[in-house]
């Protein structure tokens, strides 16, 4: 795979990064204004298990992390897409990196689940991949860190769905399709035999992440489909945060099946 190749890779995952992390700056501004973070993850509950960090959770400090979290990801939306910033872009990545790591250590895990992982991953991904006076083994080494965690996540996610009788039947969809907190659309159509199809049809198409690094051809029509299936996500469940965190991940792909068939 040519360096132009890898580098048209990277920013288009900085792009997408940077677009996802001024959303999880934009809501976690609205939770904090609104009193949702102390209220779900009281500090004086959790004020003993922060120690030497807990002089970052005061309200003073903790409260301007979406500022610059939004301002980091601005700046790598602008280095991704004005080259002469380009040298910024490790900046940004390792500043929200910090960010959500201290974001984490507030609300003792990671607020939006898998989401927000995926979006560590690819910013970690991201940070070594632009890392300067590095070699390009490195810089690619970032990117298929990431084309490996997003290949494992379906895979894992697959796996579990397997072992539960409720994802072949149909049962846990519907469970969720009717929890209130995701507030589905009534239009979502709900026989129980359309859900046991789409269930086995999400279990399938997770199991089969691997046949993404057959060739390109199948790469391009995995990375479609994926991108699909979240968008499905987000439209029904209103989990946007999935879609960005993945559609940030799934160029990723490219990267590792050009270097896997070279």
């Amino acid at each position: 795979m040519s360096e132009s190749s890898l580098t048209a890779v990277v920013r288009l995952m900085q792009t997408l990064t940077a677009v996802a992390s001024f959303v999880v700056a934009l809501e976690l501004r609205v939770m904090l204004r609104d009193g949702v973070i102390d209220g779900a993850w009281p500090a004086a509950t959790l004020r003993s298990t922060w120690g030497w960090r807990a002089r970052f959770m005061t309200p003073a400090v903790f409260g301007a992390v979406p500022v610059v979290q939004g301002a980091a990801a601005a700046l790598l939306f602008m280095s991704a897409v004005l080259p002469r910033m380009a040298s910024l872009s490790t900046a940004a990545t390792a500043i929200l990196m910090l960010l959500s790591w201290l974001t984490a250590v507030r609300v003792r895990g990671t607020m939006n689940g898998g989401s927000d992982g995926m979006l560590f991953t690819v910013l970690l991904g991201l940070t070594l991949a632009t890392w300067p006076n590095t070699s390009d083994t490195v810089h690619a080494g970032g990117v298929l860190y990431v084309a490996a965690q997003l290949l494992l996540s379906y895979v894992r996610a697959g796996l579990a769905k397997c072992r539960e009788r409720a994802w072949w039947n149909g049962d846990a969809l519907r469970a969720f399709l009717e929890m209130p907190a995701y507030a589905v659309p009534h239009w979502v159509p709900r026989p129980q035999w359309l859900l046991c199809l789409a269930s086995i049809g999400v279990i399938g198409f997770e199991l089969a992440a691997p046949v993404a690094m057959i060739d390109a051809r199948t790469c391009l029509i995995y990375g479609a489909v994926a991108w699909c299936f979240h968008l499905a996500t987000a439209l029904i469940f209103g989990l946007n945060r999935f879609l960005l965190a993945w559609s940030a991940a799934l160029p990723s792909l490219w990267v590792a099946v050009q270097l896997l068939h070279r």
